[in-house]
């Protein structure tokens, strides 16, 4: 019998984490223990496409990554890493993983403020808005950015799934579903002024995700007034291999749809990458509820990252790990039509959007 996956979501699951319907600075800190077992990272990307932006620079994306240890090793003790990937307007990449020693890692449990080696990034409210500062740098590669959440912090229930137990958990925050983001990117040895569009989440747990999960599509998008984010998970056998949907739409700070029990998703026009792996060239999102239903339909992707997350192994022991499994990531941007029937609110708009593929398996 597969075991059972446990949803944070209602009143109770709130009151168990601490947690209310506001959301404060410091579900954004350290959550979890840097110990063995334990995992935990803060994601940030960026979309430099504002006429503000630097010529050259103009339509560069940054993914910057503060991580307690590599999303592949949780059962190691602390190992700070810093993903730092810029990726040129003509599609070339440049890559930068370091991986500190734990001296070097220190967060904060108050509010977002995580330091790994000379790399920083930290929570700062303005204006009633959420903000953070931040530097990242190695070998020849820096950003120095900051955030500004456009739309609130969010969450679906407490951002919480329980796998099998109260005890083994993955937990989820968008701290920026939708925000600016402005500064300077330093690469090819020059320094570009950038200004443009991002997002941050925050991830942790405690359980391996290639034991809970099989596989993931999460997507987001920033389209007129409307911004979305969409993802489909499906755990691992020894769950059911069960759906974890989660949807988000909202316009300006208002949330239209957020109940993921009504998203289905399709994929379709799978192609084979070189490395073996697949992905689909049409993927749709579909919420309904009644006669309430908001559509997703992503063409054209342009394939924008493609790597086995086994890189941050050895050579010798990625050749022995690949005879048990191979995570694959698959990182695209795409065309989205969103048609949105909600009561009243008729509206079909086209915009760009990000998503990507995780195969744990």
């Amino acid at each position: 019998m597969p075991k059972p996956i446990l949803f944070g979501i209602g009143p109770e699951s709130l009151a168990d984490e601490g947690l209310t319907e506001t959301i404060a600075p410091w579900e954004d800190a350290l959550r979890a223990p840097t110990r063995r077992g334990s995992f935990e990272w803060w994601y940030f990307d960026a979309h430099f496409d504002d006429p503000a932006t630097d010529p050259a620079a103009r339509g560069v994306t940054a993914v910057i990554v503060f991580a307690t240890k590599p999303i592949v090793r949780p059962g190691d003790p602390l190992r700070p890493n810093l993903s730092l990937t810029i990726t040129r307007p003509d599609g070339s990449r440049l890559v930068r993983f370091p991986i500190l020693s734990a001296k070097e890692f220190s967060a904060s449990r108050e509010a977002c403020d995580v330091r790994i080696g000379p790399s920083r990034v930290y929570w700062s409210g303005e204006n009633g808005r959420w903000v953070y500062k931040l530097h990242a740098k190695n070998r020849g590669v820096s950003a120095d950015l900051t955030f500004t959440g456009l739309v609130p912090p969010w969450r679906p229930g407490a951002g919480k799934s329980y796998f099998g137990d109260k005890e083994h958990y993955f937990a989820w925050l968008p701290a920026i579903p939708f925000g600016s983001v402005e500064g300077q990117l330093s690469y090819d040895d020059h320094t570009y002024q950038v200004k443009g569009t991002g997002y941050h989440d925050h991830n942790w747990g405690n359980i391996p995700l290639a034991k809970a999960l099989d596989h993931w599509y999460w997507g987001r998008a920033h389209i007129g007034d409307y911004t979305l984010i969409f993802v489909e998970q499906i755990a691992a056998r020894e769950f059911g291999s069960v759906r974890i949907p989660v949807f988000l739409l909202a316009r300006g700070e208002k949330v239209l749809a957020e109940d993921s029990r009504y998203l289905t998703m399709q994929a379709r026009d799978f192609v084979l990458h070189p490395r073996r792996r697949e992905y689909p060239q049409e993927v749709d999102f579909n919420w309904q509820h009644d006669s309430d239903q908001v559509c997703l339909a992503l063409r054209e992707p342009k394939l924008l990252e493609a790597v086995s997350l086994l890189f941050v192994l050895p050579r010798w022991q990625r050749r022995l790990a690949r005879l048990f499994a191979n995570p694959y990531y698959f990182r695209f941007h795409a065309q989205l039509q969103l048609s949105i029937d909600l009561g009243s609110l008729h509206e079909t708009v086209h915009g760009p959007a990000l998503y990507e593929i995780m195969l744990l398996k």
